[in-house]
């Protein structure tokens, strides 16, 4: 996943997608649904020449630990 994607991913509110895959493409979900392989066949058929990043929206809340470096 690149960096554009990934920081949409962490910093957008996704709950209307919750237990989904997504497609994302620079700052924007362009395919979702519950087969990872199809939405991401989906999201390369929308744009060509584009490579989506896929990720599961987890449901509820998770726990993201942080390193710390002290």
């Amino acid at each position: 996943m690149n960096d554009k994607a990934y920081n949409f991913y962490i910093t957008h509110e996704l709950t209307e997608y919750a237990g989904k895959w997504v497609a994302i493409v620079e700052d924007e979900v362009i395919a979702s649904g519950d087969n990872a392989r199809l939405v991401l066949e989906q999201a390369r058929k929308d744009r060509p020449g584009t490579e989506p990043a896929l990720a599961k929206v987890p449901k509820g809340e998770i726990l993201v630990p942080a390193l710390s470096v002290f």
